[in-house]
């Protein structure tokens, strides 16, 4: 379905892609981003989800800072590297001593800079590459990844994020599903993917799915690998190719 058809239809089908996948890494660690602590808390977490560690490893490990009251920014900049690698290592996440650092760091600028306050780190920003190379400057090791990551959920509360990119794998996903057209104005995707959502599906939730969805099976053309199963429309699609003799990469 190309976007601008049915809204039902795209509401639906994205509501579904939630139910299956899950909707945004904050909602599953129960973080309100309208709160300026969690909003630290947050800047904690997405470091974590970048890595290659995959998602239910950094979920445990941010539980796991938690139980050791180490998220919010205060309490990483008081505790040692040391602590915050112990409680990374027990639940299993790589490399702890290196992203415990990472997280230490991180705090200390967010508090020396900006008193703690993401929002007051993205308070001047003019455009969303300066607000992503402030986030990306807190730390050795936060790279532009990293940082869109973190921003991707606050486009409505940063006005220099709105413009924030989707990432390539929830792009595809988007394309596949018809949310998008391709050829969409990069900087214009996410409001696209919005108005295609309607109201039924906040954005953030709808494209942590995509991004999932794209990781598994769009990114890398692997549409026997989708997880929506007969109802991955590049199925169909490869599926009608083949009955009708078309050649198939």
């Amino acid at each position: 379905m190309a976007p601008g058809g049915d809204p039902q239809e795209q509401t639906d089908r994205a509501q579904e892609l939630v139910r299956r996948l899950g909707g945004h890494p904050a909602t599953a660690l129960g973080l309100d981003l309208d709160d300026e602590t969690d909003l630290g808390r947050w800047l904690a977490a997405a470091c974590l989800l970048a890595a290659r560690s995959g998602e239910p490893v950094a979920l445990a490990a941010f539980r796991a800072l938690r139980a050791a009251h180490l998220t919010a920014p205060a309490e990483l900049a008081r505790a040692s590297p040391e602590q915050i690698a112990s409680a990374l290592a027990q639940a299993s996440y790589p490399k702890p001593e290196v992203a415990a650092r990472r997280l230490w760091r991180a705090a200390g600028s967010l508090l020396a800079g900006y008193r703690g306050s993401p929002a007051a780190l993205a308070r001047q920003a003019e455009c969303a590459e300066e607000l992503a190379a402030r986030v990306a400057a807190l730390a050795p090791g936060i790279g532009a990844a990293t940082a869109a990551a973190f921003l991707r959920p606050l486009r409505d509360a940063f006005p220099a994020a709105r413009e924030i990119p989707l990432s390539p794998a929830a792009r595809a996903a988007a394309l596949h599903l018809g949310l998008l057209r391709a050829g969409e104005d990069e900087e214009g995707e996410p409001g696209a993917l919005r108005a295609a959502l309607g109201s039924g599906t906040p954005l953030a939730d709808a494209e942590a799915a995509l991004e999932r969805l794209g990781r598994r099976a769009c990114l890398r053309e692997r549409a026997d690998r989708c997880p929506l199963g007969d109802a991955c429309p590049a199925r169909a699609r490869l599926a009608r190719e083949r009955a009708v003799g078309l050649p198939v990469d």
